[in-house]
């Protein structure tokens, strides 16, 4: 037994370990409850590299620059937002893997892919993770009217051809044409070329060939143009990249300098007039934005944009502003994954840069049509 000396000593000892253990709890705690919240991660999956980088990029520039406005703001309930990026390099086991990374740095909800045939890929994936997948520039029909995780803020392919179809015969006076559909993104090329031929068929025109070619093959494009000429069509119709587009019209023009030139949205890029030079003067081309809206709200849109990465905004990167401003709408009413879902399609109509993106039940959405012609070295409005 120790001397009665030692008992306020052992005594004092203790209290000061106490006070030492509990000072660096309060401490701990302090710095949880004081300290900046866990930021909300959003996942982002496109193109980066390779053939069609040129849209992932501008989807990616998109979704950052509806983020940064959004943590300009505030955030969501004090949280800044995070954005995730994955490089599918338009490879579909790549996307997966992509797919399953971002699930393990637990993101809340994914902006892409940039292209249709990534996104029939990955869409089950999500799906089975109950991770909402909001595309900008996907527009496949085969994920139309599917109760899944799969959204979009644009409409789906086979309107948009049928729209072109009556824009051309219509509306251009066309009465024959050729297609050419790039293979390698066939879920969006396929969706949108078969009921532009239909329906132009159902009108009164005569389509004279359908061909087909991957992009991704190195194809012979002289070889290919020589193809599509064949039955004298009134105008060639490419359903491809920009970069694809370019060429083919450039092999075209060569062999008929007559003959009249189209592109589907996925040409309409601001590269287009720069990679096709003299040989996309006069082409048609349909767009899912207004590029001469006059409004304030998508002017002030295009400034920052430009400020931001130094280049114009087009489609890619409008729809893909609009499709991360839905999601950070649904995260202002759930940050719960399982929740999420519910809360963005419960927006039933949301108000993008250039006006109302309706969204039904299954998270398709519809936009308005706009068409424009390259004139004078430039993108034109026709009226």
């Amino acid at each position: 037994m120790f001397p009665p000396t030692h008992l306020p000593n052992r005594s004092k000892t203790s209290t000061r370990m106490c006070m030492l253990v509990l000072s660096a709890a309060c401490v701990a705690l302090g710095l949880t409850a004081c300290g900046p919240k866990p930021p909300i991660k959003i996942g982002f999956i496109g193109g980066l590299s390779g053939k069609f980088s040129d849209l992932g990029t501008a989807n990616r520039n998109g979704a950052l620059l509806a983020i940064e406005t959004a943590n300009d703001a505030g955030g969501i309930g004090g949280r800044k937002l995070l954005l995730v990026e994955q490089d599918d390099q338009q490879d579909s086991a790549q996307a997966l893997l992509a797919l399953n990374e971002l699930k393990k740095q637990a993101v809340v909800a994914i902006v892409g892919p940039s292209t249709s045939s990534i996104a029939v890929a990955i869409a089950p994936m999500a799906t089975q993770y109950q991770l909402p997948l909001i595309a900008a520039t996907a527009t496949t029909s085969k994920l139309s009217g599917k109760d899944d995780y799969f959204m979009r803020s644009v409409g789906d392919a086979a309107f948009y051809g049928r729209t072109t179809a009556q824009f051309h015969y219509s509306k251009q006076g066309i009465r024959s044409v050729a297609l050419i559909l790039d293979m390698a993104n066939a879920d969006y090329t396929e969706s949108w070329g078969e009921p532009y031929a239909a329906e132009f068929t159902r009108l009164g025109g005569k389509v004279v060939r359908i061909e087909r070619f991957k992009s991704t093959d190195n194809p012979d494009h002289a070889a290919i143009a020589k193809k599509l000429l064949d039955g004298a069509p009134q105008m060639v119709l490419t359903v491809a990249s920009t970069s694809d587009c370019a060429l083919i019209a450039q092999r075209v023009k060569g062999l008929s300098p007559g003959v009249r030139m189209a592109g589907s949205a996925w040409a309409s890029t601001e590269r287009l007039i720069e990679l096709g030079g003299a040989a996309v003067e006069g082409m048609l081309v349909e767009q899912y934005f207004d590029r001469f809206d006059p409004a304030t709200k998508f002017q002030d849109f295009v400034k920052t944009y430009r400020n931001r990465f130094k280049t114009e905004p087009g489609f890619a990167a409008v729809l893909a502003y609009d499709a991360t401003n839905m999601l950070i709408a649904g995260l202002q009413k759930s940050q719960q994954p399982a929740e999420l879902k519910s809360a963005i399609l419960g927006l039933g109509k949301f108000e993008g840069v250039q006006g109302p993106v309706l969204l039904d039940a299954m998270g398709d959405a519809s936009r308005v049509v706009h068409f424009g012609v390259v004139k004078n070295g430039a993108f034109a409005k026709i009226d």
